[in-house]
């Protein structure tokens, strides 16, 4: 018999339950339905997103993240699917698959206050200046990681902390990696400039201050039709990373840096993946510290109380349709909850 045999049966598991905090193998889920006696209710059981074409193939689902039906929700394998959410073509259910793994993250992130928050295709918001010398194209500059500096994560998708970078946590990423990293517009999203890259990393070095950087910019249409804003300082960035080493203290003494307690992750190694200019304007107060990035790339950022309206990422404000407002309620005050619980535990 089949691993999925009573898989029509067994309903696809949303809610307070327990979670399966074990390694996550997308490939090994998928496959067990494949094998199984009923694989259409098998993958529906398993996945949050549906394709168009026959039920029965593994082509017509997307984003699985129970290991098998019935079992609770696996928290790698939902923060997985909804990093990848965003990536995934095809989807004939888009708006109804994020409702869904955001529940499950609400209800992991409320029963799992202990647990390490994710570590894949993280964003942080870093500096970024022009220089022009009045000969041909300017010149992107400035830090994307400061050293020994806590700065406070507030994240619906990673959780709250304080994080800091160990100075010798760029290391092995600019001697071995710096070849693969790319400096894109809006982390290559943009529909006309794309995943093309804005310009060589000329300078990457790790200062006293932190990971430096210099970008001579290319002389090309898409990158020239960029410059009014970047002159204007219209523009922010931010960088995506890995963490590939880190270290906790789960429970600090209240200090003056950390007067709430919160637990605190310094990076030990990363990975950088790229960086460069995004859309959204630049911190008001460069003193207030690197911020996330991450609720914002994955669409989750109405999740996090910024901004004056709340609506289910994807959806348009102005038409209600795209709002479910109970499902946005719920896991607000479930991701209130998991909060005043660390806040407990740390106390």
């Amino acid at each position: 018999m089949g691993a999925c045999a009573n898989c029509d049966q067994r309903e696809h598991q949303t809610g307070e339950r327990a979670v399966d905090n074990s390694a996550w193998d997308g490939p090994a889920a998928m496959s067990r339905c494949a094998n199984s006696d009923t694989p259409a209710s098998c993958y529906g059981s398993i996945c949050a997103g549906r394709k168009a074409g026959d039920p029965s193939l593994q082509a017509s689902w997307a984003l699985p993240h129970h290991k098998t039906a019935g079992d609770p929700p696996n928290a790698a394998g939902v923060r997985n699917s909804l990093s990848r959410l965003p990536q995934t073509q095809g989807l004939t259910n888009a708006a109804a698959a994020r409702r869904h793994l955001e529940a499950h993250l609400a209800s992991i992130n409320a029963g799992s206050a202990s647990a390490d928050p994710p570590t894949d295709s993280l964003y942080r918001s870093m500096e970024l200046e022009l220089r022009e010398d009045g000969q041909g194209m300017p010149t992107l500059f400035g830090y994307f990681a400061l050293f020994n500096r806590w700065n406070e994560i507030n994240s619906f998708f990673e959780g709250r902390f304080l994080e800091r970078n160990h100075p010798k946590s760029m290391d092995r990423t600019f001697v071995s990696e710096r070849d693969a990293m790319r400096v894109l517009f809006q982390h290559g999203r943009d529909p006309m400039a794309g995943d093309k890259p804005l310009g060589p990393l000329d300078v990457l070095e790790a200062q006293r201050k932190g990971a430096y950087y210099e970008v001579p910019l290319l002389d090309t249409q898409y990158v020239r039709e960029l410059l009014p804003g970047l002159r204007a300082g219209l523009y922010g960035a931010s960088y995506r990373f890995q963490v590939r080493e880190e270290s906790w203290n789960k429970k600090p003494d209240r200090s003056d840096y950390n007067p709430e307690g919160l637990p605190e992750r310094t990076i030990l190694d990363q990975s950088v993946l790229e960086l460069g200019p995004v859309t959204f304007p630049a911190e008001q107060d460069t003193t207030a510290g690197i911020r996330s990035l991450t609720d914002r790339f994955l669409g989750l950022e109405d999740f996090t109380g910024r901004g004056d309206q709340r609506m289910a990422p994807g959806g348009d404000p102005a038409d209600p349709s795209g709002n479910d407002e109970a499902a946005i309620h719920e896991a607000l005050h479930t991701r209130d909850r998991a909060w005043q619980l660390r806040r407990h535990l740390n106390a």
